[in-house]
């Protein structure tokens, strides 16, 4: 068998490859130098039109300073001008004015006047009378009970004082409680006394009655008790122990 081999484009030029290669490599650096190269020159001249207008502005700052001054203003006086017045003289005429006439006087009319009658005084109305007290204000039950026992023991003992024990009741050796009734007035006058429960001994009857009786007059009764006459019942006891 025979086998052909047929060419590449390696085997036919084998220096072709390499030579792409450095020709690619020779590009890349011209123009990496070219971008330099525009790049530095753009530097350069920002920086002499930068410089230039520095100094442009030095200079300028320069010959503000070298400048002389402004001469000063010229200063005009003030002159004051016075004015006199003009003083005018008052001229006073020589002339008295004629006196006014005096008017005539009104004359006087006597006429008969009326009389002039005051009017009486009205008359002075009398005070108001006073106004009454006012009433006592009411005593409790408890004093009132108090002012009734104070005065029937004042009672009771006024005709214990006159009770005479009777001496046969004595000897007989009899004794009772005897009720005699009354009537005791304002002023503290006794009157109309009765026997009202007597005891079984007649003697002792008798003996309460007059010794009721001797007390014609006992002491007013109390005011604030309110009454003007008073009718009442005392019990006098006998008993001989």
């Amino acid at each position: 068998m025979n086998f052909e081999i047929e060419p590449t484009s390696r085997t036919r030029n084998p220096y072709s490859a390499f030579t792409m290669r450095r020709v690619f490599c020779i590009g890349i650096v011209v123009a990496v130098l070219l971008h330099a190269g525009f790049y530095a020159w753009g530097f350069l001249k920002r920086t002499q039109v930068v410089t230039t207008r520095e100094d442009a502005e030095v200079i300028h700052v320069e010959r503000l300073l070298l400048q002389p001054p402004p001469p000063p203003p010229e200063v005009k006086k003030i002159v004051k001008k016075v004015v006199r017045a003009k003083i005018i003289p008052n001229i006073v005429q020589d002339t008295v004015p004629e006196p006014e006439p005096e008017p005539e006087p009104e004359p006087i009319v006597v006429t008969d006047a009326e009389p002039v009658v005051e009017a009486p005084p009205e008359p002075v109305a009398p005070p108001p009378p006073p106004p009454p007290p006012p009433p006592p204000p009411k005593p409790s039950k408890d004093s009132l009970m108090k002012v009734t026992r104070a005065y029937l023991m004042g009672l009771s003992k006024a005709f214990e004082k006159q009770k005479d024990y009777p001496a046969t009741a004595r000897r007989l050796k009899q004794e009772g409680t005897v009720r005699v009734q009354f009537t005791v007035a304002k002023d503290g006058s006794i009157s109309g006394a009765v026997v009202a429960k007597p005891c079984p001994y007649s003697s002792l009857n008798e003996s309460a009655l007059a010794a009721v009786q001797a007390v014609p007059k006992f002491d007013p009764i109390p005011a604030v008790l309110g009454k003007d006459t008073w009718k009442m019942e005392i019990p006098i006891k006998y008993n001989l122990h």
